[in-house]
């Protein structure tokens, strides 16, 4: 298999999601007292080109976003993914939020420069997404940024009971970056053709279906936020628990101007 086949079959295993999510936004953490940053930032577990990890989205109009996270070789590496003028049949974005946008409005969105940096450990990776959204909004007043860790450990957790089901597969698991994908439904995948979904209804419900014939796994339950330590916020960043679209959509688009095109996983 080539470089670019691998890439693009990547999928991480359901242990490894539960163990590397929580690893990275421990260094996001820790960079951030060095790194401080006035905004919100949205966190959203994505897997993209051979890469698995966060994107980090603030919440304010930016056409550039990095993600953080590691690459089939498991090396951290930090992509940052720019948006401008491109070709003119693009796939593009013609509506946001109720509004018609113009034919430079959507070429300026949707046609991508990629650069990707290689770090030695996750620290120093952490420490250079914090400094690349330090040169985006380099106006902005310093202190430490809201991460919702509490909203992450809430998924974190959702992941391991899910996990404990499936010891016996460990599936793989897909994440098309959409802030609420969880009520959607992760894509959980096996080695030998097993196939299931991870589905959170509001407002306390997890769903795991998994089909490996002759068995099939039905479980619901119930993971209630008080089992969460107190004092933690739970309203910003993280996945966004808003109602579920009412269909699957294959255009993975980010609320906040990210990327339109639709992404045919193979």
């Amino acid at each position: 298999m080539t470089k670019s086949a691998a890439q693009r079959s990547f999928r991480p295993r359901l242990s490894e999601a539960r163990q590397l999510l929580p690893l990275i936004r421990r260094h996001l953490s820790a960079a951030a007292s060095r790194r401080p940053l006035a905004t919100t930032l949205e966190l959203v577990p994505i897997v993209e080109d051979g890469l698995f990890g966060y994107e980090l989205i603030p919440d304010r109009e930016t056409h550039t976003y990095p993600i953080l996270g590691r690459n089939a070789e498991g090396e951290p590496v930090l992509r940052r993914t720019s948006y401008g003028v491109g070709a003119p049949d693009a796939l593009q974005l013609v509506v946001v939020n109720g509004r018609l946008l113009s034919r430079s409005e959507r070429a300026a969105r949707y046609t991508a420069q990629r650069r990707e940096f290689l770090f030695p450990d996750w620290l120093a990776a952490a420490e250079a997404a914090w400094e690349q959204l330090l040169i985006l909004f380099p106006d902005l007043p310093r202190r430490t940024p809201i991460l919702g860790e509490n909203i992450h450990r809430y998924f974190d957790k959702a992941l391991s009971v899910a996990h404990s089901h499936l010891l016996r597969w460990d599936p793989f698991i897909q994440f098309f970056g959409l802030p609420d994908e969880a009520q959607m439904g992760f894509e959980l995948t096996g080695a030998r053709g097993e196939h299931g979904e991870l589905t959170f209804q509001q407002p306390d419900i997890w769903t795991l279906r998994w089909n490996a014939p002759p068995e099939v796994i039905n479980e619901t339950w119930s993971l209630p936020w008080d089992d969460l330590d107190e004092g933690r916020d739970q309203a910003d960043g993280g996945l966004d628990l808003r109602p579920a679209r009412t269909h699957r959509e294959k255009d993975r688009r980010k609320t906040r101007g990210r990327r339109a095109t639709d992404q045919d996983d193979s």
